[in-house]
């Protein structure tokens, strides 16, 4: 256990670090309306806030100033009317690709054909010729082994990248960050993208970094926090539009950085609390794995490899500040993450289940764990490898400071 000082908590700014998860971000509505407002918490906004994709859409909504009774009616207002667009040139594009590639195949084939049949006839000696589903495995397999180019040759016709546009979305999050950009923020703001070209992070910051600028990203952009800048992080490769912002074409920063630390520490916070929407555990460990569920750790193993990463350079950091102090570094004291407990609700559909029930539910399993997470201590992050909550050392609140 560690002993804190009154004085040494109230010096100490706290940065929010909010992960990337789609519609999983009331989750952290829930969490920020216990942090906000419970004794133990910080009853005023942080210091700093770094953000991606839905962590980005609810640090932008706390720098503008909105309670958490506000963020939550901004997240199930997009539920009431999605503010999204199928993208009809995508849907052009594919259906005349697939109707060059039925009407060129079989005299494509013919020129194929000594190679063609007997791919053909290895992949139907491993099927029965009855059953459910053996037509389409076959052809699939047969596509896949034998006909990868035509695969290619499909997918290179379909000349754009996305399923929906985010245009309608501009003008949503603009009526509730009160502009085209924020105004005046309540905290220092980071928000997370990456380059579509370079594939290079890009952040941009309302304040110049205080520690370690050019270290962990090849672009600081200082400037207002803008409704381009914020979409951009939260655009989904292949499902939303990358989103162009002063020349360069960007995607969603969790692509790199779903639980982006780094920006929080190098806006000066000293205390870090992280919020991610992974239970980090399986719900269902002794259940036969299904392809939802094998979806569902698919992206939560990768978002907690990304947390993880991020995780161990500070506490990696923080070694460094206690053993070379002529480093001139300071130790940054790492919360436990606050995060879901496994249940069904938070399976592979709930990222893209923008349904108001479900959110609701999101909403109440936030509430849950911060009230869960401030009983315990809150608990310090000190251990590089995985955490347990029974070995951490234990502070007596966030801060003192009103």
């Amino acid at each position: 256990m560690i002993a804190y000082s009154k004085a040494a908590e109230r010096e100490l700014p706290v940065g929010l670090v909010l992960s990337g998860g789609g519609a999983r971000g009331a989750f952290q509505v829930g969490v920020w309306s216990i942090v906000r407002n419970h004794s133990l918490g910080l009853r005023r906004p942080p210091d700093a806030i770094s953000g991606t994709s839905a962590g980005a859409l609810n640090g932008a909504l706390i720098a503008a100033g909105l309670g958490p009774d506000q963020m939550l009616e901004f997240w199930l207002g997009l539920a009431k009317n999605p503010p999204v667009k199928a993208n009809r040139e995508f849907f052009r594009s594919a259906q005349s690709a697939i109707a060059k590639l039925l009407a060129r195949e079989p005299l494509r084939a013919l020129g194929k054909r000594k190679r063609s049949a007997g791919i053909l006839f290895q992949v139907l000696r491993k099927h029965s010729w009855f059953g459910r589903g053996h037509w389409l495995a076959v052809a699939l397999e047969y596509l896949l082994t034998g006909r990868f180019d035509a695969v290619s040759d499909l997918l290179d016709q379909i000349d754009t990248a996305y399923l929906f546009s985010t245009e309608p979305m501009r003008g949503y999050l603009a009526r509730w960050i009160g502009g085209a950009s924020i105004a005046r923020p309540a905290c220092r703001l980071a928000i997370n993208t990456v380059d579509v070209r370079t594939g290079q992070i890009v952040r941009f910051v309302t304040h110049p970094p205080q520690v370690h600028a050019e270290s962990d990203a090849s672009q600081y952009h200082v400037g207002p926090i803008t409704v381009e800048k914020i979409l951009a992080s939260a655009s989904i490769p292949l499902l939303f539009d990358p989103i162009s912002v002063d020349g360069l074409e960007l995607w969603d920063g969790g692509l790199l950085v779903n639980t982006p630390i780094a920006p929080a520490v190098a806006l000066g916070a000293r205390r870090i609390i992280p919020v991610l929407v992974t239970s980090g555990t399986d719900s269902q460990p002794h259940k036969k794995l299904s392809l939802g569920m094998a979806v569902e750790r698919l992206a939560d193993a990768f978002l907690e490899n990304a947390y993880n990463t991020d995780r161990k350079l500070l506490l990696e950091r923080n070694r460094l500040a206690e053993s070379l102090p002529e480093l001139g570094l300071n130790v940054v004291e790492l919360f436990e993450a606050v995060r879901p407990m496994s249940s069904k609700r938070f399976d592979a559909g709930s990222y893209l289940y923008f349904e108001q029930d479900a959110m609701l539910e999101m909403y109440q399993a936030g509430r849950v764990a911060a009230e869960e997470w401030l009983a315990r201590g809150p608990l310090l992050d000190t251990h590089p490898g995985p955490p347990h909550s029974d070995e951490l050392p234990r502070a007596s609140a966030i801060t003192s400071g009103g």
